[in-house]
């Protein structure tokens, strides 16, 4: 009888044993899955805070760029607009951002405003695409395949010289390169840097643009003179293209230049302990209507 007391006794403490081993085992098993449930809340959280911030630096964006066109109509560098947002703390994270220009870089569809050619700004582009090492011809081609008709300079039709008829339209994005005669990969990667392509044909701001533009674009003004040009319009931003022209001594490129800019870019960087993303904007500012956003891409950053 003892033998069997005993017998139970460690046949119980066995089982208490493996109840104990077993209740752990479901504990952690519930713990695991309770813990990585609360990682896709906190996750959740903090991507809808981001998409929550990136409508205020949208709704922030419009706002300056609605209040500048106010104050005239002459865009530079002075201006709120072209103050970036620093890191600034928010509630969990940090959000930064800036506002640029557009208009700063050379835009492809100025080759042929309204379907028409524009022979300075083809002139422009060839300069520009022989620094880019891609052949000043494909300016040409390109030219064709934006303005409105199908005949080319030479009184050729497009069948006839490029074995069909171009898109006859301007551009909508710079990948649309790849559908003209003679671009590929190289050729859009090498512009990327160089040029934009806006929905409508759009003179360069003069105030923004790159001193190595500005030089390229007058090729007979001596360097010294684009220096204090560049110079001068840090004090004093030039009130037209013609003005650009006359501080670097050359005639005016008509069609070329401006003054002010109607298509900004937003860039902002939204950062929470889990997630950080950035936000892409592109917007339209016409000089008679509210700033409106033309396309926004929200990524990983």
């Amino acid at each position: 009888m003892t033998r069997q007391r005993r017998y139970l006794r460690g046949a119980a403490l066995v089982v208490a044993m493996l109840l104990t081993a077993l209740g752990a085992a479901v504990a952690t098993q519930m713990i695991v899955p309770l813990s990585g449930w609360l990682e896709r809340e906190y996750r959740a959280r903090d991507i809808q805070a981001s998409y929550t911030l990136a409508d205020a630096a949208a709704s922030w964006a419009l706002t300056v760029l609605a209040g500048d066109l106010r104050l005239g109509p002459i865009d530079h560098y002075g201006e709120l607009w072209a103050t970036p947002l620093a890191a600034t703390p928010v509630e969990g994270g940090t959000i930064e951002g800036r506002i640029t220009d557009l208009q700063s870089r050379f835009n492809l569809n100025n080759l042929a405003p309204r379907g028409v050619k524009s022979a300075a700004n083809i002139a422009l582009a060839k300069a520009l695409f022989a620094q880019a090492k891609i052949a000043p011809a494909l300016v040409d081609t390109l030219a064709d395949a934006i303005d409105r008709d199908e005949v080319t300079d030479e009184g050729q039709s497009e069948r006839q010289r490029y074995g069909r008829v171009l898109r006859n339209a301007p551009l909508t994005r710079l990948a649309e390169l790849l559908g003209v005669p003679g671009f590929n990969d190289d050729h859009v990667r090498s512009l990327s840097t160089l040029v934009v392509v806006l929905p409508e044909a759009s003179p360069i701001n003069a105030n923004t643009a790159s001193r190595a533009l500005i030089a390229i674009a007058f090729p007979g003004a001596p360097a010294d003179m684009v220096d204090r040009a560049i110079a001068r319009r840090a004090q004093q931003p030039f009130a037209s293209g013609d003005d650009l022209a006359a501080a670097l001594g050359q005639p005016a490129l008509t069609g070329v230049f401006s003054a002010s800019t109607q298509y900004f870019a937003v860039e902002a960087v939204i950062r929470f302990e889990r997630v950080a993303h950035r936000l892409q904007l592109h917007i339209a500012r016409p000089t008679n209507a509210r700033p409106t956003v033309i396309s926004r891409i929200i990524s990983n950053a």
